[in-house]
């Protein structure tokens, strides 16, 4: 523990024991003792830490990519708060997990707009950014509820930071910009 508190680790993922100079028996030890509790598989956290289930899912499925409801929830874009997680992956996989909404996407979309944020507790997720979650949010506007779509239509025009060069890109990596374009015409 004292070698885990020098490097300020909270979390231990046991395939990086070597980076920790830890072996498994002490791990094992450790969690004995009740310093150390199981998260999920291959993880493991201090016991005072309290565990982000953002951050906790992500780790589980690294290949996914929070998307839809959940980024427009992270980017203040929705008074709702998300029942289920929505993550993207590529095509090829198949996720089933009942605390997911999961979205698939052509391998080559798959990356298109990823970005990271940190968490209130440092963890970071990754995400998509604004312009790609709109994107997404347009192609999927006959699954998602209408006045959450409709807000974030309207919240997306009042920011500050948009960029509509690189939400044209998208729409059109995603073939939405004609629908896209009818919808900046009527909040124009």
């Amino acid at each position: 523990m004292k070698k885990l508190a020098n490097n300020k680790q909270k979390i231990i993922h046991f395939n990086k024991l070597n980076q920790y100079h830890m072996n498994r028996y002490e791990l094992r030890t450790m969690m004995e003792k009740g310093n150390v509790y199981r998260v999920m598989r291959g993880v493991y956290a201090d016991r005072n830490e309290d565990i982000n289930e953002f951050w906790l899912m992500g780790e589980r499925y690294k290949n996914g990519i929070y998307s839809h409801n959940t980024a427009l929830y992270f980017y203040g874009m929705t008074d709702r708060t998300p029942l289920r997680f929505d993550m993207t992956f590529p095509s090829n996989n198949r996720v089933s997990n009942d605390f997911l909404k999961v979205h698939y996407v052509k391998k080559e979309n798959h990356k298109l707009g990823l970005t990271k944020i940190k968490l209130g507790n440092g963890y970071e997720i990754q995400i998509y950014n604004v312009e790609r979650t709109i994107c997404d949010i347009v192609r999927d506007r006959n699954k998602i509820d209408p006045q959450t779509f409709n807000n974030a239509m309207k919240e997306y025009m009042k920011r500050k930071d948009k960029n509509l060069k690189l939400l044209y890109e998208y729409a059109t990596a995603f073939r939405v910009n004609k629908v896209l374009e009818r919808y900046m015409e009527v909040l124009s």
